[in-house]
């Protein structure tokens, strides 16, 4: 697809409802995302560790760093969030296969793919909203 350099008014209205209507979908799937990763490693894990909250602030602190570009509702920022939602889709593939660990890789490579997919288009429709208009 080419470059676009502006838009016509109709389309900016268009895409910003598109943004203003995903974007609390985004936060509710990264939210999600988050909460299950902390309901399963303080929960269901059978993990013996003196310090819980140890191990689950170092796999939940990059989702908590990047929860800023969804509230914030920039187009970077929604960038930052698929990145980083890459990592958890693939620890969610990983243990989607393993026999006891398969409930919470399904979620998590669930969540992981959703949430790539709703930043990737929030990211490319706020992006155009931001174009003038002509």
């Amino acid at each position: 697809m080419a470059k676009r350099f502006s838009i016509t008014r109709s389309e900016q209205r268009y895409y910003d409802t598109l943004c203003r209507s995903y974007r609390p979908i985004l936060i509710l799937n990264h939210l999600g995302l988050m909460a299950v990763i902390a309901w399963w490693h303080l929960m269901l894990s059978d993990i013996q560790l003196k310090h819980p909250l140890l191990l689950l602030s170092a796999i939940l602190l990059p989702l908590a760093l990047s929860l800023w570009g969804s509230l914030n509702g920039s187009y970077k920022g929604a960038i930052g969030v698929c990145f980083i939602s890459l990592f958890y889709f693939t620890s969610g593939v990983t243990h989607w296969f393993h026999p006891t660990l398969w409930p919470i890789g399904m979620s998590e490579a669930l969540l992981g793919a959703g949430l790539f997919c709703l930043g990737m288009l929030y990211a490319r429709w706020k992006g155009l909203s931001e174009l003038p208009a002509t």
